[in-house]
């Protein structure tokens, strides 16, 4: 789909008050709550526009698969460093998109350590309500004019216009990769985890499950190998943060609802019935609980519903906000969508 088409398509149905569903593969339906709105497909708007491997920096176009940008970085030695989540269940078979990965805000087990999909974002164009498009940012990470606009649509779920494309920062993949899995306590396991961000070392995603501490390593052979020599463990499956970041792991298959805890790292493993310990113990995963998780959590994480398959569906499934934050949230949100057509209600009713 040509650029000018996408803008005369966003003009016509906002001019005619219909709200929309954006939609690229659809494989993220299952965050948030639903839109009630014929879908705004995304698909057809795919393609890379630039790609410098020297400079490490892609621009490519929302609707793109993720498994085609991913194969075009890896033929080069490189590498989204967030991990986005690539799905292939979305409507049609669909694969999921670069564009629905920033505005979800995916990022998968090597966010601790590399940083989040928002970090790599150096910029953003978007077709707004009027069917002008913007581009926020630009190609270089020191671009410090304007608002950061281009990092606030990282997570914004599609609620304050249509990306049309992204410039993002890449990196060089690791020499080797390695899997490993240690026998330990959920103590023991956190206390490992503790020392290993004190200092210098090669772990790129870390969970514990089961009574047992899953470690990735990654980097030169050297670096790999003295780690592995230092930490011990054994050799596991190749595809097992993969497997983590997709949910396909038997807890989160087997769940009807799947709630996930953003906490920091070091809190009391006693502060709730998680049983899943992602992102060096920083993301908790519980899985059908009795009753919402939020009524008796006194930690200082926040929850969210990752998925309800219970009838009736969370209602809440993010975080709730207070008066002046959800305020702040509908004074955005009144600049770049005036009438409130763009995803309405995907993150709170009224929104």
């Amino acid at each position: 789909m040509e650029l000018q088409t996408l803008c005369d398509e966003v003009s016509a149905r906002y001019s005619r008050g219909e709200p929309f569903a954006i939609v690229g593969g659809d494989t993220h339906a299952h965050l948030g709550l639903k839109v009630s709105a014929e879908p705004f497909n995304m698909g057809q708007h795919q393609g890379i526009i630039e790609y410098h491997p020297t400079e490490l920096v892609v621009r490519v176009r929302a609707g793109t698969p993720l498994i085609e940008l991913v194969q075009t970085l890896s033929e080069q030695g490189q590498m989204l460093a967030f991990d986005p989540v690539s799905l292939g269940s979305g409507r049609e078979g669909r694969q999921s998109t670069i564009g629905g990965a920033i505005a979800t805000g995916s990022s998968g087990s090597r966010r601790p350590y590399a940083g989040a999909a928002r970090d790599y974002v150096l910029g953003v164009s978007m077709v707004l309500h009027t069917g002008e498009t913007l581009s926020f940012g630009g190609q270089v990470m020191k671009n410090v004019a304007g608002y950061d606009v281009s990092r606030l649509v990282c997570g914004s779920f599609g609620m304050l216009g249509v990306i049309s494309d992204v410039s993002l920062k890449v990196l060089p993949k690791p020499a080797l990769e390695t899997n490993i899995a240690l026998t330990l306590s959920p103590t023991s396991a956190m206390s490992l985890v503790r020392d290993l961000r004190a200092v210098m070392s090669s772990v790129s995603a870390c969970c514990y499950l089961d009574g047992q501490l899953y470690l990735r390593l990654s980097g030169s052979e050297a670096a790999v190998q003295y780690d592995r020599d230092k930490i011990g463990g054994d050799v596991v499956d190749d595809t097992f943060f993969a497997r983590l970041d997709r949910l396909e792991l038997e807890p989160f298959e087997s769940a009807n609802e799947i709630w996930r805890l953003s906490t920091d790292a070091g809190e009391s493993l006693a502060s709730s019935d998680c049983s899943v310990f992602d992102w060096g113990f920083a993301q908790r995963w519980l899985f059908d609980p009795p009753v919402n998780p939020r009524d008796e959590y006194t930690g200082s994480g926040y929850w969210t519903c990752i998925r309800s398959l219970s009838e009736p569906a969370v209602s809440d499934p993010f975080q709730p906000l207070d008066d002046a934050d959800f305020a702040l949230h509908q004074r955005v949100k009144a600049v770049f969508d005036p009438e409130g057509l763009f995803n309405p209600g995907r993150l709170y009713p009224g929104l």
